[in-house]
């Protein structure tokens, strides 16, 4: 008779919960003025948890965070301004999110998306 061990890993929880990782702006004209939106989240966890890094991948898109990591059970905000001018058609903006817990061996990311339309101004 053979004895079989069955062993579930339990998905670890995010350090950081988001209320939204995703934000629609609509459509906008390329002269409108930068949009901006706010990614609020809590820290899930026991112990601190630093933003190390937040990379939008465009000089488009310009983010800001917390210098300070946010303590357990915190609440942060990362903040992207989007600048349509020089611009123009459907926009997919992923913002990347580098995290540490003050215990962690290794940092961790999540992705957030900016979305939207820019349309050239009218001549």
């Amino acid at each position: 008779m053979a004895l079989v061990a069955i062993v579930l890993s339990a998905a670890k929880p995010a350090a950081l919960e988001f209320e939204s990782r995703e934000y629609d702006f609509g459509t906008i004209s390329e002269s409108h003025d930068p949009v901006s939106h706010e990614y609020r989240f809590v820290n899930t966890l026991d112990e601190p948890v630093a933003v190390l890094s937040v990379s939008t991948g465009c000089g488009c898109t310009r983010p800001q965070y917390p210098i300070e990591p946010v303590k357990a059970g915190g609440k942060g905000v990362i903040k992207i301004t989007f600048l349509p001018r020089g611009q123009r058609g459907e926009i997919s903006k992923t913002i990347r999110v580098r995290y540490r817990a003050a215990t962690a061996r290794r940092s961790a990311t999540v992705n957030l998306r900016l979305q939207g339309s820019v349309v050239p101004d009218a001549k």
